[in-house]
């Protein structure tokens, strides 16, 4: 049990991929510098190995910026061996300042610690002549660096519309599931649970973060010269995107309300699953005007006024933006 909880969610055909590009990339780089000439070329085969990531929105799965901090670390750990010190203070000089500029060049929301790295390295491989080795270590860190671009765009380069229509099938299930709780919670008048609303903000948050992935994706396959043709699919996945944010914000509004006046109405009750009919063939791309149509009717057949009123209008605008 423990393992399956390890392995959920998770993909790991991805997974492999990558360590496959990443032992590509670094033996290749090792190679193409070796027979160029360099001695031991560490930095050649550790470029691809710390470069290369799993992000389907990334141009061409590398990260330019750890790609940068390599060769930060190789010109602060080559500056420091001009320096008169023992190893110790090399070392401890070495790990302060590149780490400082880790922080600056920072990947994400964390320092960029292959800068340190690189130095560290560096300085362990530091041989009596100083300037030819900084001059190899710096050609064969280009040399890693071209060579795990090459390899991330030609190998199983990334897929932004897989991963695209992955998140749009999470969306569906959880509005489906969401919209599930909001009518039988209507259908008996117990309202939603503090539970139930608590996943209804989560997955409305979730929505909104694939909102903001759209972008990346159009940029990622703009980047890659296999999968450029793809960026024609990405305007019926963004349409279908924004809907099921849209409705997700919706059914978050509905959810709470009932949660607040724990409304009994039964054409309520039935509004709402002919809604989450009509919203899950729109996230499908199917026709949804007869669930539509049969929404429409129950919503006109639903009597009550107060706080059955409040619902219903928070219906009426979910149902005006499906249509």
């Amino acid at each position: 049990m423990p393992v399956r909880r390890l392995l959920a969610g998770r993909d790991l055909v991805a997974e492999l991929r990558l360590a496959i590009k990443m032992a590509v990339g670094g033996t290749g780089a090792w190679w193409i510098a070796s027979a160029l000439g360099a001695k031991r070329p560490i930095f050649a085969a550790l470029v691809p190995l710390v470069a290369m990531n799993g992000d389907p929105f990334a141009a061409v799965s590398v990260s330019l910026g750890r790609i940068l901090g390599v060769f930060a670390g190789v010109g602060i750990g080559l500056a420091l061996m001009h320096v008169a010190v023992g190893v110790t203070w090399r070392v401890a000089i070495a790990l302060l300042v590149a780490t400082l500029v880790g922080i600056v060049l920072k990947v994400g929301e964390r320092p960029n610690l292959e800068v340190p790295i690189a130095a560290l390295f560096l300085i362990g491989f530091a041989s009596a002549n100083v300037s030819e080795l900084g001059v190899q270590r710096i050609w064969e860190t280009a040399i890693g660096a071209l060579v795990a671009v090459v390899v991330s765009a030609v190998l199983w380069p990334p897929d932004p519309i897989r991963e695209l229509e992955r998140r749009l099938h999470r969306l569906r299930q959880q509005l489906a599931a969401d919209l599930a709780a909001i009518a039988d919670g209507l259908a008996t008048g117990t309202g939603v649970t503090a539970e139930q609303l608590d996943d209804l903000r989560e997955h409305s948050r979730d929505a909104v973060r694939d909102v903001f992935e759209l972008a990346p994706a159009r940029r990622a396959l703009r980047w890659s010269p296999l999968r450029r043709n793809d960026i024609r699919l990405v305007d019926d996945l963004e349409e279908r995107i924004n809907l099921g944010a849209r409705a997700a914000r919706h059914a978050r509004s509905v959810g709470r309300d009932v949660a607040d006046t724990q409304v009994r109405n039964r054409e309520l009750a039935a509004v709402t699953r002919h809604l989450a009919d009509a919203l899950d063939r729109a996230l499908l791309g199917q026709d949804r005007s007869g669930a539509l149509a049969r929404a429409v009717e129950e919503l006109t057949a639903a009597r009550g006024d107060g706080d059955q009123a409040i619902v219903a209008a928070q219906l009426r605008q979910f149902l005006a933006d499906l249509r």
